[in-house]
């Protein structure tokens, strides 16, 4: 497996982690490059590493327990990813979602990009 594959699947395994763990979230933000830019399906925007590193410290306090699935799509420098996560909100509202990732890496591995959509 490629090792732009593994960034993915790490990424996905620390995310169901990153809710109790502040070693995995940690672990996520160090994933992006410095110049990353994250968008967020909430239409939030991160250009930033502090922006970023909020951005996920936000997501993962609102998300207390998270589950998981994926399917990677490589695609030249450009890698796609299918997902379905189920999760308990803060407040104890249980959730199912199904969406797509769009990633771009940066020579050294990092993650450059990063688009999140919820399918509808």
């Amino acid at each position: 497996m490629n090792q732009k594959l593994e960034i993915i699947e790490h990424y996905f395994k620390l995310s169901d982690l990153a809710s109790s763990d502040h070693q995995a979230l940690n672990e996520i933000i160090n994933l992006f490059s410095n110049d990353a830019v994250v968008e967020g399906a909430n239409g939030v925007v991160a250009d930033n590493t502090a922006k970023i590193a909020s951005f996920f410290e936000n997501f993962f306090k609102d998300n207390q327990e998270l589950r998981h699935l994926c399917c990677i799509s490589p695609n030249n420098d450009e890698y796609k990813t299918e997902w379905v996560v189920a999760g308990r909100k803060r407040n104890g509202k249980l959730f199912a979602l199904h969406g797509f990732d769009q990633y771009q890496f940066s020579q050294q591995n990092k993650i450059s990009f990063l688009k999140v959509e919820i399918s509808k």
